[in-house]
């Protein structure tokens, strides 16, 4: 059995820009049911919307992936991180960090491009730019 996965925004942003590794990984854990999103993504890429044919092809999209609420808690945990984060002079966005607070709860692995999930502690994340392997 896959390890369930959150996938950040820039996992989807690539995805819908049809790159072919991201889509290949996706539909293969969207096809296991590992695939998970919350809240704080969709906003992301609706936020990124050019057109009301594209958010109706994203709102499909997103409906059709398991989503994964954020609790109080959930908030709290997220709010701690940043200011144990911020005490070492590291700042990274709320965003990221929200996430990160879902997956430690759940755990669950993060999918990402990016760097910033590095520096958050008990996260496990996979870093696709990096040719990481999700577990």
């Amino acid at each position: 059995m896959n390890q369930n996965i959150i996938a950040d925004t820039s996992v989807w942003i690539e995805y819908f820009k049809n790159n072919s590794g991201i889509v290949n990984f996706l539909e293969k854990n969207l096809l296991g049911d590992s695939i998970y999103i919350v809240g704080i993504v969709v906003a992301e890429l609706m936020q990124g919307v050019k057109n009301e044919n594209e958010r109706e092809l994203l709102r499909a999209n997103l409906d059709a992936v398991q989503y994964i609420e954020m609790t109080y808690d959930d908030w709290i945990k997220a709010g701690d991180i940043s200011n144990e984060l911020r005490k070492k002079r590291i700042t990274l966005p709320l965003t990221d960090i929200a996430i990160a607070a879902v997956a430690i709860r759940n755990g669950m692995e993060v999918a990402t491009l990016g760097k910033h999930f590095e520096y958050i502690p008990d996260v496990s994340i996979c870093n696709l730019y990096k040719g990481e392997r999700c577990k």
